[in-house]
This record gives C-alpha cells, structure tokens and sequence, in this order.
C-alpha cells in the first residue's frame, strides 16, 4: 500500500511538473532540472520519448569507479551532486530519483 501510495505522488509530481512551469532560478542546471522530471516519470510508469533520453544519458554518463570496479556509493553521491544543481525542484523528488537509480550502472 505504502508503495502504491508513493507512485501515486511521483505520478502526481510529474504531471504537475510537466503542466506547470516551475519557477527557474538563474543559477538552475537546466540538464539536472530534465533529469529529474524524467527520471520521476519513468518512476511513476511514464515515457518522456527522445528528451527524456537525452536527459537519462546525461545521468547515467556519472560513473565512478573504485579500484576499477564500479563505486556504488561514489556514483550515487556523484549523482546526487548533480541533482542538486536543480534548486528549482525540491529534495524529496531528487531524493527519491537518486534513491532508485543513483546506484544503477545503466539506465532503467
């Protein structure tokens, strides 16, 4: 239920993100900004199409490595640097995008 309950406001967030232009800021990442939007689409069963791409690409491209092997935590906190170059958007919607895919090697 909690579940349910949670993709329920991601679903709800992004709709209301992608109808009402949030207020930019003048020092926003517009890239961490698409991310974000896209990314809490795709959490929430959505397709944002070729710009959605785009935007994943870019964060999945953030990648560590520790002794040359793939660094979950450092690619997570790298990832999570990134987002919050979008201060536009607020940190429980960066936070649970970071939280699913921060760690993922590859894009969903």
């Amino acid at each position: 239920m909690k579940r349910r309950m949670m993709v329920a406001m991601m679903g709800t967030a992004a709709l209301i993100g992608s109808l009402a232009t949030p207020a930019v800021r003048a020092d926003d990442n517009v890239d961490a900004c698409g991310v974000v939007l896209c990314l809490a689409g795709a959490i929430a069963g959505g397709s944002g199409g070729k710009t959605c791409s785009e935007y994943e690409a870019t964060y999945f491209s953030i990648v560590k490595f520790h002794h040359g092997h793939f660094d979950l935590s450092g690619t997570s906190s790298a990832r999570g640097d990134f987002l919050n170059q979008c201060q536009s958007l607020g940190g429980d919607l960066k936070g649970s995008v970071n939280s699913k895919y921060g760690a993922v090697q590859n894009g969903p």
